[in-house]
């Protein structure tokens, strides 16, 4: 069965590579435009083929001690090599300002205590609505001060990626992040599931009739009271975390939302 599996990770990884594995150089879009074109340019078909996008390794599928998998997000798989990078992976999908996430990317230079040059794979890199382009280490928050030399090392050498060739590109994003489990709690994540849940399964009818009914209520609500005196419960409330990811409900304490939860009328 592992055979099988290689096999077929390697016919999807084949059929789907890309001729680039680079963003651009701050101030330049022509790594963007390069892949827009590249898109551009395959068939039409009513489903399309996940790409492994920029991706500079793609991860074994099965590993005894670690739990690996991967998400479909806008046609790329996005790679998580443990549970916590799941739940980064999630979280950052929630976020309205992202327009695009990859992983284990990009591959950057360091300099280590010796003077030897040593490379370290990000494991998420995401492209903002406005342009900004942040990569993101992801560890236990045990290993956070050893994590954080070693990106005070890769900021630097400039923030160094290497590409296809050994070529060199300096400030190949614009900021490095560590993301720990003390920010990606079991708790937002269950969030981020129902967001991203309800992204895909509201009702829109549903969804306007609840924007109405809370634009009408003064101050703050519970998530259970906006659950009464409504014809499907479920559709209720995946249209109570429809309006939470768009932002016009937020709730009033950081951690898990649930019926008890105060909410508050954004604008």
């Amino acid at each position: 069965m592992r055979h099988t599996h290689k096999i077929a990770k390697y016919i999807k990884l084949q059929r789907a590579g890309l001729g680039s594995l680079a963003f651009p150089a701050p101030g330049s879009s022509s790594g963007i435009q390069d892949f827009d074109t590249e898109l551009a340019r395959e068939p039409s078909l009513p489903f399309k083929v996940p790409t492994h996008g920029l991706a500079r390794r793609s991860p074994a599928l099965k590993q005894q001690k670690t739990n690996r998998g991967h998400s479909v997000v806008d046609d790329t798989v996005v790679y998580h090599e443990s549970g916590l990078e799941q739940r980064v992976s999630s979280l950052l999908r929630t976020y309205k300002h992202l327009k695009r996430l990859v992983s284990q990317y990009p591959m950057v230079e360091y300099i280590d205590d010796d003077g030897v040059i040593r490379t370290h794979t990000f494991d998420y890199c995401t492209e903002l609505t406005n342009g900004t382009r942040i990569a993101i280490a992801v560890k236990a928050v045990r290993k956070s001060p050893e994590m954080k030399v070693l990106l005070d090392r890769i900021r630097a050498n400039g923030i160094t990626a290497i590409g296809k060739g050994g070529r060199r590109t300096p400030g190949v994003v614009d900021a490095i992040m560590l993301a720990t489990d003390a920010d990606a709690t079991y708790e937002l994540c269950e969030n981020a599931h129902f967001i991203l849940a309800s992204r895909d399964h509201h009702d829109e009818d549903e969804t306007a009739r609840l924007c109405d009914l809370v634009k009408g209520l003064p101050g703050q609500v519970r998530f259970g009271q906006l659950l009464l005196n409504c014809a499907s419960r479920a559709k209720r409330r995946t249209a109570i975390w429809r309006l939470i990811d768009l932002g016009i409900l937020e709730p009033m304490s950081h951690g898990r939302i649930d019926e008890l939860s105060w909410l508050r009328l954004t604008h």
